[in-house]
């Protein structure tokens, strides 16, 4: 009995995982004909089967269409792995990828860089490295602290979160024009609109190897969420692997945010969702995680570019979407959670 149940979880974990990819393979050709310019379905065909189209059309796809939605298909994966990583770490399945402050120090990365007048390219970069810069301050406080405990970690991690939501409100109050106090509130809601190919290429080599540490490290990750003392009794390094494990979480969020801008819910709310399909362990966990936060984003990505005449923020639609889900998960998981 205990092995035909084995094989039957593992059926169904193969089913779904067959059926999100399927999922997001539609989406994204359904993308591609759905925003302010109307492409015709047979148009998209014609363009993935090399054949010639409207030049406008062509334009449209390998310009615009094209890296919103190979970004956007990235980030979903990586907030929502790094999201799973946080919850497993820390035992807790209400926190999300900005736990130890790396959002909040993207963000004033990216408004300090606005401010300056500097460029996209710019502007991500700043948002990258501020992000980790939060988190290192996050450990370091940790660690002069002198407490290994994980409520203090996330206590530093609160802190400096604040303080960093400090600057921002700063450099907005600074801002001299409203063009720049603009750009900053657009930023900070997350948005694909400026998005090249260029971005797509930084972000897959970082993310495909981050996400490849996630998975073969999930089987650790089960043991690290057990505590310390279960995990070293049962032969596993928790210092060394918990700090790997932070920094591939951050480097996901980081390398997202600096992107995409801050995004919400999607690393708070994909997890809990998934887990209602298949459980905690996280070698079902990750993989699923990363296809669903992928297919969430691709759908919130068209939803900002077709719902009104200007773009939506991402967050403003992740918001929307994400509460409703997030709640019905915490309803559904009401006893694990007391």
């Amino acid at each position: 009995m205990p092995e035909k149940n084995i094989t039957n979880d593992e059926k169904r974990f193969a089913f779904i995982l067959f059926l999100l990819s399927l999922i997001l393979i539609a989406l994204f050709f359904v993308s591609m004909f759905l925003g302010r310019f109307k492409i015709p379905f047979g148009d998209v065909f014609s363009f993935f089967t090399f054949r010639k189209i409207p030049d406008m059309s062509s334009r449209v796809l390998l310009h615009l269409r094209i890296p919103r939605a190979l970004c956007a298909i990235l980030i979903g994966a990586a907030l929502s792995v790094s999201g799973t990583m946080y919850q497993s770490m820390f035992k807790n399945h209400l926190v999300s990828p900005d736990l130890l402050g790396v959002s909040s120090g993207a963000s004033v990365g990216a408004c300090l860089a606005i401010l300056l007048g500097f460029s996209s390219g710019f502007i991500s970069l700043f948002a990258f490295a501020f992000g980790f810069i939060a988190v290192l301050l996050t450990l370091l406080l940790s660690y002069t602290l002198q407490n290994k405990s994980i409520v203090t970690m996330i206590l530093c991690g609160l802190a400096v979160s604040g303080l960093m939501s400090s600057f921002v409100g700063l450099m907005k109050y600074l801002a001299d024009n409203e063009m720049k106090l603009a750009e900053m509130t657009f930023w900070l809601l997350g948005s694909l609109a400026k998005v090249t190919m260029d971005d797509f290429f930084v972000l897959f080599p970082v993310i495909l190897i981050c996400s490849f540490v996630a998975l073969s490290c999930s089987w650790k990750l089960n043991i690290i969420s057990l505590g310390e003392k279960e995990a070293k009794s049962l032969g596993v390094n928790y210092r060394f692997f918990f700090i790997l494990l932070i920094a591939t979480a951050t480097a996901l969020t980081a390398f997202s945010v600096s992107v995409g801008g801050a995004i919400g819910w999607v690393g708070l709310v994909v997890p809990n969702f998934v887990r209602l399909l298949v459980g905690s362990n996280n070698k079902k966990l990750i993989p699923l995680s990363m296809l669903s936060g992928a297919i969430l984003m691709i759908i919130v990505d068209v939803l900002s570019r077709t719902l009104a005449p200007n773009e939506i923020p991402l967050s403003i639609i992740t918001g929307i979407l994400g509460t409703p889900v997030f709640i019905y998960a915490i309803y559904k998981r009401r006893m694990d959670i007391k």
